[in-house]
């Protein structure tokens, strides 16, 4: 149904507003490709591997499921073991920054070396955060940040 239903949508929306929405274009082309494709359900020889497909599905769906929830539950432990507990904001460093989960806390940050060979008490430089930089600020983020652990791309956002 949806196979119709949204590449007409995404057409009819097209031509009144001439306005093309890429995203909705593409998951219209993935539908009728996917529809395009059972069609192909009438032939024998095709026919196997429609079979071979579905049951595959079928054995590994509670195996997915299982990691859904343990994924789900690491990224909410997470969550509440690096919450920061300070309100804080992005653009403005906090007077005292005692919480390490805060950002501001998390960024590279440079001191002056003097002649004496002593470093100043107050950074020089510091690097503004953003909303990578610690990653556990939100449900979603932690999710993601999860996520991108166990499909081992680590450094895709950094």
């Amino acid at each position: 149904m949806l196979a119709y239903f949204v590449p007409t949508c995404a057409s009819i929306y097209w031509l009144y507003t001439d306005n093309k929405i890429p995203f909705l274009l593409s998951v219209s082309c993935l539908l009728l490709d996917f529809k395009f494709l059972l069609f192909f359900r009438a032939f024998e020889a095709f026919g196997v591997y429609f079979v071979i497909i579905i049951s595959v599905a079928n054995a590994i769906i509670p195996f997915i499921f299982v990691l859904f929830i343990i994924l789900v539950s690491f990224a909410h432990a997470f969550l509440v073991l690096l919450i920061p507990k300070e309100i804080y904001s992005l653009d403005e460093p906090p007077l005292t920054n005692n919480d390490p989960n805060n950002p501001w806390h998390l960024t590279p940050s440079y001191n002056q070396l003097l002649e004496d060979g002593t470093l100043t008490s107050r950074p020089l430089f510091v690097q503004k955060p953003d909303t990578k930089t610690n990653m556990f600020t939100d449900y979603r983020t932690s999710l993601l940040s999860l996520y991108l652990f166990v499909t081992g791309t680590i450094h895709s956002f950094i």
